[in-house]
């Protein structure tokens, strides 16, 4: 499904994408929806929903005139620079992450934007492993949340799923002295040493 505030327009015929405020149009009195001609090939726009996470103005040479703002060309002659200005909303590109990479658990986060490269869970009889093994990983400067509440299994689970952490981590009496290691995007899990961590981490 679709997702976004914003309906954006395709051009096959020049490869090119276009908000609603600046698309090519035949005539200036169309109206901006599905079904606009692009006058380039006489074809119907493809047209869908997006969300606006950045932008970029052509300022020309609006404010550096304004500033005598100039360079001096391969011709020693002056001459004034062409401007933009770009940005990128922080916050919109988080929102289309969740739309994009979320599950019915939560989220999914992909490892190079992900708060914490692991979520550590200590269960009971895991208290004093998690410690160590929060210590080690951390002095290595791999990222750890360690979930240390005392509260039951599933509701840490659970909200591991949400947060979505691309690796959890579970320790407790049952795993006895190994590391419960689970990617967030499956729904198998398997016994590793704690020294295997690192490496495996570099493969996620």
């Amino acid at each position: 499904m679709e997702n976004g505030e914003d309906l954006v327009f395709y051009s096959k015929a020049t490869d090119t994408y276009f908000n609603k405020e600046v698309v090519p149009t035949q005539n200036p009195d169309d109206k901006l929806e599905p079904g606009l001609i692009d006058p380039e090939d006489g074809k119907p726009y493809q047209s869908f929903k997006a969300s606006e996470v950045g932008n970029i103005f052509p300022l020309n040479t609006k404010f550096s005139k304004s500033f005598n703002y100039t360079y001096t060309d391969s011709q020693g002659q002056q001459q004034l620079v062409y401007m933009g200005s770009y940005g990128i909303g922080t916050t919109r590109a988080m929102g289309v992450m969740v739309e994009k990479f979320a599950d019915n658990k939560g989220m999914i986060w992909p490892k190079n934007v992900a708060p914490y490269h692991l979520h550590l869970l200590s269960l009971p009889g895991g208290e004093e492993q998690a410690q160590q093994l929060y210590a080690d990983l951390t002095h290595q400067g791999i990222e750890v949340l360690w979930d240390d509440r005392q509260l039951a299994a599933g509701i840490k689970f659970a909200d591991a799923d949400l947060i979505g952490i691309p690796v959890r981590l579970v320790v407790s009496a049952k795993t006895q002295g190994k590391v419960e290691w689970k990617l967030c995007t499956s729904e198998k899990s398997e016994l590793i040493e704690a020294e295997q961590i690192p490496q495996k981490l570099k493969s996620v």
